[in-house]
C-alpha cells in the first residue's frame, strides 16, 4: 500500500490528510505573482518552518512539482544524502551551478572557482594557518627565520586575503545570468537530519554568499528545534536562541501547522484498519483528543498496526471492533513515543505499586484529612446520563501514568458526603496534557467506549492484559 511507504510525495486534494495541499498552492501563488518579483529578488531566502515529521518535505515537493515552468526552473538538493561531502556548501554551489552558471564562472578564470572552494571551506572550519613544525637546532633558528622571511617577501604580493577572495567571488557570481533567463528555485530538503555543523554552515553559506545572486530563490525546510541544538553544539551554548538566529537569515517564512482533513484522513484510516469510514471516526477523534497530530508519527503508528493486524487476529483479538483497534493503537503509540509509560502499563501487578500511596481529602466540615489508596477506591465512580454507573478505579490503575508513584494524591471530595464522581481529581495529579490522563478521559467520556472494557459490571483487566501481552510479543 503506497500510503504506508515513508517517502516524499506530491500532495493533491485526494490524498491530503494534514492540510498540506492548500498551503502548497498558496505558496505557489505567492511565488508566481509578477508583483512579488522585486520582493523575492531582495528576499530570496524562504523558510518552511515545521517540526520534524510534520510534512515539510511533502509540502516542498508539492510546490516543486506545481510551480509555473514558464517562470521558474526548479532544483532539489537532498542535504542529508550529500552531507558526507567534506565541503557541503561548495557541493551545493556546484550542484546548482552545473546546468545554470558554472561554465560562465569558469570563463572568468579558474582562480575564481579555486577561491570559492576555500571560501566555503572556511565557513565550516575557519581559516587555519598551518605553520608546520620546525625540527632545527637553536643555533640555526635565525638563519631559518631569515629564509622564511625572504620567502614571505617574495610571495606576499601574490597572496590574497580572504576578504579579497570573497569580493572577487561576489563580483562574478552576483552578475552571472542563469540559462534561459528564468529564475531558479532551489529546494533544500532534510536539513534537520544533518549534523549540527552542516546545518549552521549551509544556512550561513547561503545567506552570506549564494543569496547574492538575486535570480536564485532558496526554499529551505527548517526545524527550529534542530537549529537550536545545532547552535548549542557549534557555539558552546553562547548563542542558542533559534528564533533570533533565523530572523537574521529569513525574511519570508511560512509555518507548517498540521490541519487534519477529516474526510481524507477517515479514508486513510479505513484503508489501513479495514474499518468502515463511520467506524473510523472513533480513531480520528482519538488522535485529535490526544493532540497527537504529527504527520509522520501518526503514519508510523498506523503502519505498525497494519503489519501486525493479521497476527493479532490470529491470536483471537477482534480487530473488527473499532474500540479494540483504538486500544491497540494507543498501546503502539505509548510503546513508540512514551516508553516509560509503556513499561508500567504492561505490568501484571501494577496495582501493587499503588498500595502505599497517600492521598489528601477534605471532610464535610472542610477539614483536611489523609487516607490510603484503598479508601479512595471506594469513591472512584462514574455515572452516565443513561443511568449506568461504574467504579473505574481499576481502569485508572491500569492506564494511569507511572508518575503517580512519585506523587501524593490530592483529592477534594467529601468522604462522608454523597459525592461519588471523583476520577478528575486522580487525573489532576499528573502534568497537564499527560498522554495517560488524556486517554483515560477519552475512554470514559463515552459509556460505549468504556463498556468494551467491562465484564460482569467491572473493568476487565484480564482482557486488557491479554491484548497488552499479545502486542508486546510482536511489537
Amino acid at each position: 500500500m503506497d500510503n504506508l511507504i515513508e517517502n516524499v510525495k506530491e500532495i493533491n486534494k485526494d490524498n491530503d490528510i494534514f492540510g498540506t495541499y492548500q498551503k502548497a498552492k498558496s505558496i505557489c501563488d505567492f511565488l508566481e505573482l509578477d508583483s512579488n518579483k522585486e520582493i523575492l529578488e531582495n528576499n530570496n531566502l524562504i523558510a518552511i518552518y515545521g517540526s520534524w515529521g510534520s510534512g515539510k518535505s511533502c509540502l516542498m515537493k508539492t510546490i516543486y512539482n506545481n510551480l509555473d515552468s514558464g517562470k521558474f526552473n526548479v532544483m532539489w538538493f537532498d542535504t542529508w544524502k550529500y552531507e558526507k561531502d567534506d565541503n557541503l556548501a561548495f557541493s551545493l554551489f556546484k550542484y546548482i551551478g552545473k546546468d545554470n552558471f558554472f561554465d560562465k564562472i569558469k570563463e572568468k578564470g579558474s582562480n575564481v572557482l579555486n577561491n570559492a572552494y576555500g571560501i566555503f571551506k572556511s565557513l565550516a572550519k575557519g581559516v587555519e594557518l598551518n605553520l608546520g613544525i620546525f625540527n632545527i637546532k637553536p643555533g640555526e633558528a635565525m638563519d631559518e627565520a631569515e629564509k622564511q622571511g625572504e620567502k614571505i617577501k617574495n610571495d606576499i604580493n601574490d597572496k590574497k586575503c580572504l576578504w579579497e577572495k570573497i569580493e572577487e567571488f561576489e563580483s562574478v557570481f552576483k552578475s552571472v545570468k542563469l540559462n534561459n533567463d528564468k529564475r531558479l528555485v532551489v529546494f533544500l530538503d532534510d536539513l534537520d537530519r544533518c549534523e549540527s555543523d552542516n546545518i549552521i554552515t549551509l544556512i550561513s553559506a547561503i545567506k552570506l554568499l549564494l543569496s547574492i545572486n538575486k535570480n536564485i530563490i532558496f526554499i529551505i525546510g527548517v526545524d527550529k528545534t534542530a537549529v537550536t541544538l545545532a547552535l548549542k553544539n557549534k557555539y558552546n551554548n553562547d548563542y542558542n536562541k533559534a528564533d533570533e538566529y533565523l530572523e537574521k537569515i529569513f525574511s519570508i517564512t511560512f509555518e507548517l501547522i498540521n490541519n487534519m482533513q477529516p474526510q481524507n484522513f477517515l479514508k486513510y484510516i479505513s484503508e489501513i484498519t479495514d474499518l468502515e469510514e463511520k467506524e473510523s471516526e472513533l480513531i480520528l477523534r482519538f488522535f485529535e483528543t490526544l493532540h497527537f497530530t504529527n504527520a509522520r508519527h501518526i503514519k508510523k503508528i498506523l503502519r505498525k498496526y497494519y503489519f501486525m493486524k493479521e497476527y493479532l487476529k490470529d491470536k483471537g483479538i477482534d480487530i473488527e471492533d473499532n474500540r479494540n483497534v483504538l486500544l491497540i493503537l494507543y498501546i503502539i503509540l505509548i510503546n513508540v513515543y512514551y516508553s516509560d509509560e509503556y513499561k508500567y502499563i504492561i505490568r501484571d501487578d501494577k496495582e501493587k505499586i499503588y498500595e502505599n500511596i497517600i492521598f489528601y481529602y477534605y471532610d464535610k466540615n472542610g477539614l483536611k484529612k489523609q487516607g490510603r489508596y484503598t479508601e479512595y477506591e471506594k469513591k472512584c465512580n462514574i455515572k452516565y446520563t443513561n443511568g449506568e454507573q461504574y467504579n473505574i478505579h481499576k481502569l485508572l490503575v491500569r492506564f494511569s501514568s507511572y508518575k503517580i508513584i512519585n506523587n501524593e494524591m490530592r483529592s477534594f471530595f467529601y468522604m462522608n458526603g454523597d459525592a461519588s464522581i471523583d476520577y478528575e481529581n486522580w487525573l489532576k495529579v499528573f502534568d497537564d496534557n499527560n498522554i495517560c490522563s488524556e486517554f483515560i478521559k477519552f475512554i470514559i467520556s463515552d459509556n460505549n467506549n468504556y463498556k468494551n472494557l467491562i465484564k460482569d459490571n467491572e473493568f476487565d483487566d484480564k482482557k486488557v492484559i491479554n491484548i497488552l501481552n499479545t502486542i508486546n510479543d510482536i511489537i
